[in-house]
């Protein structure tokens, strides 16, 4: 699996436009998208390019008990036998 320098977050509830823009800011984020069908859910990059700031901040967000649910996004190459 390759990180894609994404982050996804599923809030408790549906955040609004300023409490992403809180969240975001909290925590060294850019907003990127809302999930469209999990209003819930929203998808964050770090601000910095370093692929290992994505795993400290899932890391940060869980210890904080800030979300209900965060990962880093990942790419899977399939694999022949």
């Amino acid at each position: 699996m390759q990180l894609t320098g994404e982050v996804s977050v599923r809030f408790h509830g549906a955040p609004s436009d300023a409490e992403l823009a809180g969240f975001a800011a909290e925590h060294g984020l850019r907003l990127l998208r809302r999930n469209e069908l999990v209003p819930q859910q929203a998808v964050f990059a770090p601000l910095g390019s370093d692929l290992r700031s994505v795993i400290s901040v899932v890391q940060r967000i869980e210890r904080e008990g800030a979300a209900r649910a965060v990962w880093a996004n990942t790419l899977s190459a399939p694999h022949r036998s």
